[in-house]
Formats: C-alpha cells, structure tokens, sequence
C-alpha cells in the first residue's frame, strides 16, 4: 500500500519537498527516484536513516568540504553501460576507459576528503579505491586522468608505433625536399600543407607548371588555379608502410583494450559497490543540505500511533510570505487517534495548518529532517486528504461529489492506522445536509485506529463527545476598540494587516468556549460598511 495517492501529494505540496532535494550524481538520482517512505513496523530502519542525514548537517554547514564533495560528484558520469559491457564480454572504446580511469581517480579523491574530515561512514557509504584497476588504466603513472593506450601495454604495440615514427620522418624529410625543390627552380613557397594558388594573370608561370614533376593541378576558379605537392614513388611507398602499421597498431590496440575490458568487468562487483555508496552519500547529503536550508530537526519516531508537531512551519508557505515580507507563525498541536477538528474564521489559516500536519508527517516517513521545534511521530500507513479544487471533470463529479469519492475510500481504510485529513467537510452543498453529513462522518471515523483532522464551518461538530476541539487565536485576542483604533492609525494594504492582527496559533476549546465570530472583524479590516456590520451583528445577538 502506497503512503499516499497523487492527489494527497499534490494537495500537500510534496513535489516542492522533492524538489528541493538537490542532487549532483546520476547514482544519487538513483536513490531519490526510488525514495521511498517507512510504514508502520519499519521504526527502526527509519531512525536509522534519519540518524544519517543528521550525521552529516555539521559537514553540510562547512562550505570548504561541501564545496570540494561537490566538486567530485559534479565530475562523475553514469558508468553503468560501459560497466556491464566489460563483464559481459564487450570491448570498451578508449572515451569508456578513460571515464573509468576518472572514476577511479574520484573515488580515491573522495575517500581522502572522508577521511580527512572524519565524515560518519556506513556498510552503504564505504568508499573503496580499487588501486589494481588504477595501476592498470595508468601504467605509467602519471597520475593524470588523461587515457590513451599506452606502449606500457605492449613491447609489439611499442616497436609498430616506433617504426610508424621513424617512416613519417623519412615522409616528411622527402616532402621537405621537395618543397626546397620547389622554391629553388620556381621561387615559389608551398603553404604547411603542400598547396599553392596561383592568380590566372601568371599565365607564363602556368605553362610552365603544366609539365613540372612536382606539383599536380587541383582546382580552379574564374581568379586562381589550385596547386598541390605531387608524391613521389618513394613517398607512396613510403606511406603504403605507414597504413600497414597502421592497420597493425589498430588490432594490437583492440587486442589490449580487449583485455582492459575484461579486466574491468572482474572488477564490477567492486566498481558497482563504489557506485551504489556514491549515489547513497549523494542522497543523504542532499537531505541534509536541504534540512539545513529549512532550519529542520530529526522527527523523534515513536511505537505509538499519535503526532505531535511544536513550532512546525510549512515550507512552500514559508517561503511565499517571505518573498511578501511577510512571517510565518509555528503551528503547535498534539493529534492521536480519533477525530480532531479545527475551527476558525476563513483568512485564519486553518487549511495551512491541515497541510502543514500532512506534508511534516510525509516528510518524516520519507526519512527527511522536518520545519519545526520538535516533532514526535508515531507512523502511519496511509495518508489521505481531501483539501483543495475536488472537482473530477474526467468522471462528471461536482467538487462536492469529488469530496465524498475521497472521504468514501478514506473510510476504507480507516481501520489501517493512518492519517487522514479532511478540509471544510461537507461545504460544497446545503448547509442542512452538509452539517448532518459531517456530524455522521465524524461521529463514524471516531473510534476508528486512524488519526482524522479536519476543518470545518460547521461550530457544533466541535462539540460532538469526544472530539478534541482546536480553534484558530485569530482576532478573538483583540478587543473590538482596539481593533478600531488600528484601523484608523494604519495605512497598510488590508492583507498586511490581516496579517498584522491575525493570530494563526490553535488553542485547544471545550464546548463551554464561544465561537469567535472572526468574519466580522474581518470584514472590518476589508472596508465593509459599518453600517452593514453593524446589521450582522444585531442579528448575531
């Protein structure tokens, strides 16, 4: 069963977490494609995995190493093609064999800058060097990554390249001949390559090249005629040696890459183990950075089935605000098993703090540190949530009838240990109805072994027995002069000072608390009439 249905993620924003986790190897990529969460029963493979990302925050906040680790991870190339093709027989091209000879140079690179700042290692981070495979791509020693193939390799590959050598300096001595030839008898001076254009107005120098030994006409234009150094018998002979040493240099080269290869894929256990603790270190440093750039902590992961979230932010809101200038107020709120609902005026806040349950709670079953002061998490098996546009076009379904599909298989599974998380029940028909179908959808999800949080308009859902009643602070700390007073000393945009006053913190209410009747002075702070409140607020009374 999976955590969570793609439209749970969406609602929760998770695809930002996701990608804010940076990764720099094609093997990291790996392991955040395959990223997967832990379920109940896997606590301590959890723990675990969170214990490492917060091994590694010290290192992330030192700019010299973090710098230097990516320096190499921004080196290494996805090697796994060339890999198999060396195990299973294949002959590696020269490029393959020098990004292996790279690869091998990087691992030794990183497993000194490891040791060197002492980073926390694990059976799945072990970085090995492989200093027989190294020997092997660099048999001189240079140790550079450059790659050819070496006469190291060879003493036949070693004499055809010397007498290759020796043949192209007896060629280009008789072409230099040649050329003095040429300049000596017709005061002519031949370009690097042999060539001469001579303009067309030279007509007597033309003639006389016609039947000259050593040059041969190419080309012409309506301008010049194109000239070029004739070889000679002894040249062609020559050269005719050069592509039969040619032809020999080629087939010992693949003969010995033929054996390289195979030396490389007796080593691919070893290569592989290197790859996988590469992309696992990749991956555990990208959740670290990125916990780092959120201000996050270590969830404390318990047996138990509850959550609780101590100065927990949203990380999308969050940064949404602070482009406006705007800050986030922590939200603070204990959820266990049975139905919690939140209450408050609309602009309170109440859908981001139903989000903010679902998206830390993800977070730290998907091994991620969480935006907050202290979380303690007992795991689900499931998340589901029913917040946002619920309008199905694709099966004719009303935002209404999209909800209830959702609340439908939430009910399913209720039985599963999960969280699910329902935004303003039952608002999308009469009210009526809606408040009879919420009465009975809490009253059904409240014994049941999932954590249910919702919001909802309806004020006595609140005070059904046994549900834990949350209210948005909102405006109820301000008295009504005070707000007055406000008004008329500020000259902000309305939002800002919303904003200014709202109080988004939830306090726990019995059913003896009075609903705070926020949309008025809400309403105030938006510029409607007085008179018009006024009205509203007789009628309230």
């Amino acid at each position: 069963m999976e955590l969570m249905d793609d439209f749970t993620k969406e609602s929760l924003d998770f695809q930002y977490i996701l990608n804010r986790i940076n990764i720099k190897t094609p093997y990291g990529k790996i392991y955040k494609d395959k990223m997967r969460p832990f379920l109940r029963g896997e606590e301590e493979e959890l723990i675990e995995e969170l214990g490492k990302v917060e091994n590694y925050i010290a290192l992330v906040k030192d700019q010299r190493f973090i710098g230097e680790i990516n320096n190499i991870f921004h080196h290494i190339k996805d090697l796994r093609s060339s890999i198999d093709r060396g195990r299973d027989g294949g002959i590696l091209s020269e490029v393959e064999l020098f990004e292996i000879k790279n690869f091998l140079f990087l691992i030794r690179d990183l497993k000194e800058l490891l040791t060197t700042n002492q980073a926390p290692l694990w059976e799945d981070t072990t970085i090995e060097p492989i200093e027989s495979l190294e020997k092997l791509l660099d048999p001189e020693a240079t140790g550079i990554s450059t790659f050819y193939i070496y006469e190291a390799y060879s003493k036949e590959l070693k004499s055809i390249r010397e007498d290759k050598r020796e043949i192209e300096r007896k060629i280009k001595k008789e072409k230099k001949s040649l050329k003095e030839k040429v300049r000596e008898e017709l005061r002519l001076n031949l370009n690097p390559d042999g060539s001469i254009i001579i303009p067309k107005e030279r007509t007597e120098l033309i003639e006389k090249l016609e039947n000259y030994p050593y040059l041969n006409y190419v080309s012409e234009t309506y301008m010049n005629i194109k000239y070029t150094l004739k070889s000679t018998d002894s040249i062609n002979l020559l050269e005719r040696k050069v592509l039969i040493l040619k032809d020999k240099e080629e087939k010992e080269e693949m003969r010995i890459r033929k054996n390289l290869s195979k030396e490389i894929g007796k080593k691919s256990k070893i290569l592989y183990k290197n790859i996988s603790s590469i992309g696992k270190m990749d991956f555990i440093l990208g959740k670290a950075s990125f916990g780092v750039e959120i201000n996050g902590v270590k969830p404390n992961i318990i047996e138990d089935h509850s959550i609780t979230i101590i100065g927990g932010r949203h990380p999308k809101v969050e940064d949404t605000l602070k482009e406006m200038g705007l800050e986030y107020t922590p939200i603070t709120l204990e959820l266990k098993e049975g139905v919690t609902c939140i209450t408050g005026a609309n602009m309170g806040g109440k859908t981001v703090s139903l989000k903010l349950v679902g998206l830390l709670t993800a977070m730290a079953q998907y091994g991620l540190l969480v935006p907050a002061k202290e979380m303690i998490l007992g795991l689900n098996n499931f998340i589901k949530a029913s917040i946002g546009d619920l309008q199905s076009v694709d099966k004719g379904l009303s935002t209404f009838g999209g909800e209830i599909k959702l609340i439908q298989e939430a009910i399913e599974i209720a039985d599963n240990k999960g969280l699910i998380l329902i935004d303003e029940l039952a608002s999308g028909t009469n009210p009526e109805e809606g408040y009879a179908i919420s009465k009975a959808v809490v009253e059904y999800l409240l014994d049941k072994d999932s954590i249910t949080l919702l919001t909802t308009h309806y004020d006595n859902i609140g005070n059904i027995d046994k549900v834990v009643h949350l209210q948005v602070i909102g405006l109820s700390h301000m008295k009504l002069e005070e707000l007055k007073s406000q008004l008329k000393n500020l000259q902000q945009e309305k939002m800002d000072l919303i904003n200014k006053f709202m109080d988004y913190r939830l306090r726990t209410v019995d059913k003896t608390k009075p609903v705070p009747k926020d949309a008025l002075n809400i309403a105030r702070i938006m510029g409607l009439d007085e008179r018009i409140i006024g009205k509203a607020e007789k009628e309230l009374k």
